[in-house]
């Protein structure tokens, strides 16, 4: 692939990376906001704030986090586009060092900063996953006949944690998938000699 088919298809990605955090950005805030305001007007009423399944307006959380995805989802095609089209296979010069760096440290903010905290303030606010809130029991079986009750606070933080041992063991994994990958594409591909000990050329017909 020539470097002028690469960033063309870069750039088309980051444009709709772009695109699709703007909408996401503008649904998580309009969806978002109270039905009215601080002196009983109405603010946007033409602005779903939610589903049919939700009665109450002040608790509707399922587009607002509908907006949060899309915005999440176009964060990542726009970080892949840039490196796919101006990063990715290519000489590394101090500049685009310096562009990956920024890249990957955007990512590492995006991944265990601002998706765990949009969990927790979702669990925590709009959803009330507290620790008074029992969301199951265990089989009286499973724990000699005793009462143990998981909280949803509990859920709520054995999810963070999962996520971010999970993200955490992923980033390694790919960071050394990576190292193993640019030392083979730099060894030199092993050529096939003769029994005289001189490199096999094919003959031509």
């Amino acid at each position: 692939m020539t470097d002028h088919r690469r960033q063309r298809i870069g750039a088309i990605g980051a444009t709709i990376g772009v695109l699709l955090v703007f909408a996401g950005v503008l649904i998580t805030h309009f969806t978002g906001l109270p039905p009215v305001d601080a002196v009983g007007r109405d603010i946007y009423p033409w602005v779903p704030r939610c589903i049919w399944l939700e009665s109450n307006a002040n608790t509707c959380w399922v587009l607002p986090t509908v907006g949060q995805l899309t915005g999440f989802l176009g964060s990542q095609i726009l970080i892949a586009a840039v490196v796919f089209g101006w990063v990715f296979d290519r000489p590394l010069t101090w500049a685009r060092a310096a562009v990956a760096a920024f890249l990957f440290t955007l990512e590492m903010m995006i991944i265990f900063g601002i998706v765990p905290n949009e969990w927790l303030a979702l669990t925590q606010g709009k959803l009330n996953w507290s620790g008074q809130r029992i969301a199951f029991d265990i089989p009286r079986w499973l724990v000699l006949n005793n009462r143990v009750s998981i909280s949803f606070g509990v859920l709520k933080d054995a999810i963070a944690g999962g996520y971010a041992a999970t993200m955490l063991g992923a980033v390694l994994v790919g960071a050394y998938q990576a190292q193993e990958w640019s030392k083979r594409r730099g060894q030199p591909k092993p050529t096939t000699t003769s029994v005289y000990g001189r490199p096999l050329v094919k003959g031509t017909k």
